[in-house]
């Protein structure tokens, strides 16, 4: 029973989710707009913890093995609307096609996957088909068709197992495992949201961000030996709120979404966990004050007025549910 999960969860957060934002989550236009929004929530997670490495773990080399991992999604994200051949080349192979690596060829390769599945129409889809054989020829020699090119099992962008931590970065290693770890399961979570909107004939869109973790993050100190420790505990916060949600909402979905929230459960419990033992792991003091100071002003925001549902809004105004 997932309840056991919970028990951690509802003593680190201040508040619960108010009834008044499950009932405006459950209706019917907000629904979707919820989708689009936790699979939005995924890519940030992700992101955020790419951005933690890169700048505190990783040496030069693999920060840029860690680069080529993003890319395919980053593209998604930013340019699924409207992009070119030419922008997609510049984007992975800017050194030209014949000089490309395997890392470029891998993010290519998922980035295909991602346009073809979730961004284009049928018969654009065979358009990406057609224009992409050049790129299989190159990687397969004919020996082996565009499909097998575009499918997961053949070749997948994975994270690569050998990155290096920070030689001038004393806890730069113990980073590297966890953060791992949460962007792996942050990118498979994006994809299967991705899915299930796919499924349900929910076009991804971007949507712009709500209030909840610019609030948290304008408390983040100036103080620069300060500042990681503050990220990773309103990181905590956020996957602990995401969490909770899961949890207050996957009784009222539909079978499907109700066993998907719950099989998130597990994960983001324990990610909540990871970033705050980071948190005092960069730290050289006692973190409980600072993660008190966080909580009220999560609760803060979960409890204030908002005038836009978004997966971590606080609570709906009137005027917007009566709209």
């Amino acid at each position: 029973m997932y309840s056991d999960l919970l028990k951690p969860i509802k003593i680190f957060l201040r508040c619960e989710t108010p009834q008044a934002w499950i009932d405006e989550a459950l209706r019917q236009k907000n629904l979707q707009q919820l989708l689009v929004d936790h699979c939005n929530c995924e890519w940030k997670a992700a992101a955020t913890a790419g951005k933690v490495l890169r700048k505190y773990a990783l040496d030069s080399e693999s920060q840029l093995q860690l680069s080529y991992v993003f890319k395919p999604y980053e593209f998604f994200i930013f340019h699924f609307g409207v992009w070119t051949k030419e922008l997609f080349d510049k984007w992975f192979f800017p050194n030209g096609l014949h000089n490309v690596s395997d890392s470029e060829l891998k993010a290519a390769q998922t980035a295909m996957f991602l346009l073809r599945r979730y961004a284009l129409d049928k018969d654009s889809g065979q358009s990406l088909l057609a224009w992409a054989k050049p790129y299989e020829e190159f990687v397969y020699h004919k020996d082996r068709d565009i499909e097998q090119f575009l499918a997961r099992d053949v070749k997948k962008n994975e994270l690569v197992a050998n990155l290096q931590p920070n030689q001038h970065v004393a806890f730069a290693q113990d980073l590297i495992p966890p953060l791992i770890r949460l962007i792996k399961e942050e990118f498979h979570h994006f994809e299967q949201v991705l899915e299930l909107m796919h499924a349900r004939q929910i076009p991804y869109r971007n949507i712009r961000a709500g209030r909840y973790a610019k609030g948290m993050m304008s408390h983040v100190t100036t103080h620069e030996k300060d500042i990681l420790r503050d990220k990773l505990i309103v990181g905590a916060y956020i996957e602990a709120r995401s969490c909770e949600r899961f949890a207050k909402l996957a009784p009222y979905l539909d079978a499907e979404l109700n066993k998907f929230y719950i099989s998130l459960l597990r994960s983001e419990a324990r990610h909540f966990e990871d970033y705050l033992k980071l948190a005092q792991l960069v730290s050289t003091e006692d973190i409980s004050e600072r993660v008190a100071y966080f909580g009220e002003r999560e609760a803060e925001l979960i409890m204030a007025p908002d005038d836009e549902f978004h997966f971590h809004s606080g609570q709906p105004l009137v005027a917007q549910r009566e709209r």
